[in-house]
């Protein structure tokens, strides 16, 4: 379940991660995108979930869309050069949780989300109680199904923020996230 105030995922300190994949390709070359195909949940608890997970996933796409069409790639639905795939993680100082559904195949979502626990929540030496939300965000190449770029940003999770704010608070992650991408 995504709270509807989940903004991003956390990935706590994946950069210099040895176990997980870290590619850092660039723009260049790459002229449309489009989001992996979404991965349906029969198990949700309830309608409201499923309502807040659609939400909290279009506010994303929403700011992945904008930050592509401000470096001049847009976004397509059919055959694109980049395929986008993204993780949304929430942790708190004794759990990590992760929805996978724009993610995929082929790559170890596990995986990610034990390293984040290991670091973020086992490692830990914060004394107080967090709760942060994040996202992992992979751009892979559509002709070889190549991950040619990963990054992640993370953020306290805020309750009872406006939509705007919250939509405000994801584009700035998004943005921080796929900053050196476009660079």
């Amino acid at each position: 379940m995504i709270p509807k105030s989940l903004l991003l995922i956390l990935c706590v300190a994946l950069v210099g991660c040895q176990t997980i994949e870290q590619p850092k390709g660039s723009s260049a070359g790459y002229r449309s995108a489009r989001f992996v195909a979404a991965k349906k949940n029969p198990f949700a608890a309830n309608s409201t979930s499923l309502e807040r997970s659609a939400e909290v996933n279009q506010m994303v796409q929403t700011a992945i869309t904008s930050a592509f069409k401000a470096n001049g790639i847009p976004v397509v639905q059919g055959d694109a050069d980049l395929i986008i795939a993204y993780l949304l993680m929430r942790q708190g100082n004794v759990s990590t949780s992760l929805a996978q559904d724009y993610f995929g195949h082929g790559r170890d979502a596990s995986a990610i989300m034990d390293e984040a626990h290991r670091r973020g929540v086992i490692e830990s030496k914060r004394p107080d109680t967090f709760d942060d939300g994040g996202i992992v965000i992979d751009l892979l190449d559509a002709r070889t199904n190549k991950l040619v770029f990963r990054n992640y940003a993370r953020k306290a999770i805020i309750e009872g923020i406006s939509p705007d704010e919250r939509q405000q608070r994801i584009n700035a992650a998004v943005n921080q996230a796929l900053a050196p991408f476009f660079k």
